[in-house]
Parts: C-alpha cells; sequence; structure tokens
C-alpha cells in the first residue's frame, strides 16, 4: 500500500497539496527524491533563496552514505555501469578525496569543496533539468496539454523560460532568481515553505518511502533498503547478547575464543563480533552470520567480505562448535547459562524462518549443519559481491 501524503498534514493557505504529492509520480532518476530532501534541509538554515550549488552540495551528503557505504545503486546501470551524476559525483570523490569511514557533514562538504573540480561536471548536469522537472505537476495545463507535452519532452530552453516567467502567478513550489548553471538559486513560496518546516517530519518519511521503494527496483535482491537510507546508528546494533554467548562458552569449557581468520586466541577485553557478510549488505544481526574476532581486526576488514573458498570452512566449524555446545545430543550434557544465552539470542539474532526451524534445533550432524549454513549464507554473500563489495585480505 502506497503511503498517503495526506495523513496528519497540516494545512495553509489553500494549497493543493495534491500538486506536491504528484511530484514523483514519474520517476526515471531518484534526483527528484534527493533534490525536494536537499531542500527540506536546507529550510530551516535559509530564511531567503538558496543557490543551486548549495542544493547540489546536501544531495551528495544524503547520499553518500548510500552510495559508498551500502554499494546501492541510484539509477538505472547500463552494462553493469551506473548512469547517475550524483553516484558518479560520489565515486569521483570518494577516489580524489581520503575521506573518513563515518564521515561527518563537515567533512563531506569539505571534500566537496576539494574535489570541486572533478565532479563539477556532475553537478552542472544535476542542475540541467531536475530543478524544473520537479515542478510539472504544480503547472496549470488544462487546455494546453499538447503544448505541456512539448514543453515537458522537446525543449529544455522553451521549458525553463516558461517555468522562469511564471513567478509565482501560479502557487510553484518555488521559483528561479538570478544567476546561472550552479550558482542559479530558488526563491521558495512562503506559503509552501511553512507547509513543508510545519510537516518535516511528515514530508521526510514519505519522501523517504518513495524513495526507497525507487532503490529496492534499481537494487533487486538487496536486504533491508530501508535502512540504508541513512548512516548506520551503532545504538541499534544488538550484539551484547551474541557477544555473552561466545564468552560463556568460554567459562563452561575452558578453552579460549579463537579467531577464524589468524587462529589468534582473542581475549575477553578484545572480543568483537564479526559479520561474515557485511551487516551493511545483509541489515541484520543473525547469529549465523557472526563469529568471534578481535577489535583491531574487525576494524580493518571492515566493510568487506572474507574469501569464501578461504574461510567458510573454518566459519562453518565454529558456527558448528556453538551449535554442538547449545544443542548437545544428550540432553544431560546440556548445560543451563548456555541454554539461557542463547535464548536470550532468540529474540534479535535468530529471526530468520529458516534458521530458528532448521538451524537451531536438536539433533544436526555437522555436515548436515554446515550444507545448511552453506545453502542459506553463499546465496547472500554472491548477492553482495556482484554489488560491488571488496574481498579482503587479512594481513
Amino acid at each position: 500500500m502506497d503511503m498517503e501524503l495526506t495523513n496528519n498534514i497540516i494545512y495553509a493557505n489553500n494549497l493543493d497539496t495534491a500538486r506536491f504529492a504528484r511530484m514523483f509520480n514519474t520517476t526515471a532518476q531518484s534526483y527528484k527524491f534527493y533534490w525536494l530532501e536537499a531542500i527540506l534541509n536546507l529550510l530551516a538554515s535559509h530564511e531567503g533563496d538558496i543557490v543551486f550549488e548549495e542544493i547540489v552540495d546536501e544531495m551528495i551528503c544524503e547520499a553518500w552514505h548510500t552510495v559508498t557505504h551500502f554499494h546501492l545503486h541510484l539509477g538505472p546501470s547500463i552494462n553493469g555501469n551506473a548512469e547517475n551524476f550524483l553516484e558518479h559525483a560520489i565515486n569521483t570523490l570518494n577516489v580524489v578525496v581520503n575521506i573518513s569511514n563515518r564521515p561527518s557533514r563537515d567533512e563531506l562538504l569539505a571534500a566537496i569543496r576539494e574535489a570541486d573540480a572533478q565532479i563539477r561536471a556532475d553537478k552542472l548536469s544535476l542542475v540541467n533539468l531536475v530543478p524544473y522537472r520537479l515542478l510539472y505537476p504544480f503547472l496549470n495545463v488544462q487546455g494546453m496539454e499538447e503544448g505541456f507535452e512539448y514543453l515537458k519532452n522537446n525543449s529544455r530552453t522553451r521549458l525553463i523560460a516558461y517555468l522562469e516567467k511564471m513567478q509565482g502567478s501560479e502557487k510553484l513550489l518555488y521559483t528561479f532568481v538570478d544567476g546561472v548553471g550552479l550558482n542559479k538559486k530558488i526563491r521558495m513560496n512562503p506559503d509552501w515553505r511553512r507547509f513543508m518546516l510545519e510537516n518535516y517530519a511528515v514530508i521526510r518519511s514519505w519522501v523517504q518511502y518513495h524513495k526507497a521503494q525507487y532503490l529496492q527496483d534499481r537494487n533487486p535482491g538487496v536486504p533491508g533498503i530501508i535502512y540504508k537510507l541513512c548512516p548506520e546508528a551503532d545504538d541499534v546494533r544488538r550484539l551484547d547478547q551474541a557477544r555473552a554467548l561466545w564468552r560463556a562458552t568460554v567459562d563452561v569449557t575452558g578453552q579460549p575464543i579463537r579467531e577464524i581468520y589468524t587462529g589468534a586466541e582473542i581475549g575477553v577485553e578484545e572480543l568483537s563480533i564479526d559479520h561474515f557478510v557485511p551487516h551493511s549488505y545483509i541489515s541484520n544481526d543473525e547469529l549465523w552470520n557472526l563469529v568471534p574476532m578481535r577489535r583491531s581486526l574487525n576494524s580493518s576488514k571492515n566493510n568487506r567480505l572474507p574469501q569464501w573458498d578461504r574461510f567458510f570452512g573454518e566459519f562453518a566449524a565454529y558456527q558448528f562448535y556453538l551449535y554442538d555446545l547449545v544443542f548437545p545430543e544428550s540432553d544431560e550434557a546440556r548445560v543451563p547459562i548456555l541454554i539461557e544465552r542463547f535464548n536470550k539470542c532468540r529474540k534479535n539474532n535468530v529471526n530468520a524462518i529458516w534458521a530458528s526451524e532448521n538451524l537451531y534445533i536438536g539433533g544436526n550432524s555437522r555436515e548436515q549443519f554446515t550444507n545448511m549454513l552453506e545453502h542459506n549464507l553463499k546465496p547472500i554473500y554472491e548477492a553482495a559481491r556482484q554489488q560491488g563489495y571488496d574481498i579482503w585480505q587479512p594481513m
């Protein structure tokens, strides 16, 4: 079911919100979502006109994590290459400038300024038509449908000239003033500006909902698109129970936890939990994708995939080691503390039906467990690889 913008909206001055809601009816690229979202972000700090270049810079900041951290394509791909100016600008930015893994908005803006020469062509392409096409629904075309189609499809110059001559005669979202290229400005209609600020949360959610739908269509098979529209929040990651379960294995067996990638022993104070397939792709903290790792090496692995042929065997063996402690062949051998810790993991770390109903049940042999794990994990791994995730080589 589509999300309706009309829910919980505050109206002002008889604005035609139906026209506003039609802005995303036609979207060949993702530009409209990011352009409107950028304006929404900038409104609170801009009483006056907003320069095109500021809006484009905000678009880059808004989309940076989606492209760089989550490897999503923002538009159609031709022969495996993204045909999207915003995505291309971000990829160029990351080649030209050394940017930290989790940059602040100020760091990104500084990088954009540093790489101005290399990304200027993309930025100019973004303001070529996007600012104007977003306004189509606000135009009163009754009785001039054929002429409007000509404006839309056949003449950028005529469309821009037509919009600029209107200068607020219609209830446009904004009009255009001063400058050329990236120095051109938009002037918000004061009624629409008030409407957007008073309904900021609702409108932002509406934009992100439609953006998520668009990106899901352009990135089929990628899980958790809705979680990949902004930076990951560490406070919503649920790894504490998995970490506690692995710590309990040390208390029960007296055996240290070891790292599958190096064979090194992991001290309790160094214990981190690694996602075999990166969390940024899989968007969950399922136990069957988690393995102990030293914090320092986890930072080195970062957002990359381990070599499947080299490490899956070790990964599956350690997964079975944990499974065998929690689900031993004999009921008498079950250890209450491990059962307790595992049951606490069930809420946040064992949600996949195949895992809860088939993997984490008693009676699986090592072969059955390994085959089931490989059958379900390998397609996810391969999909992440196709999405552009790099292979990690431990030092």
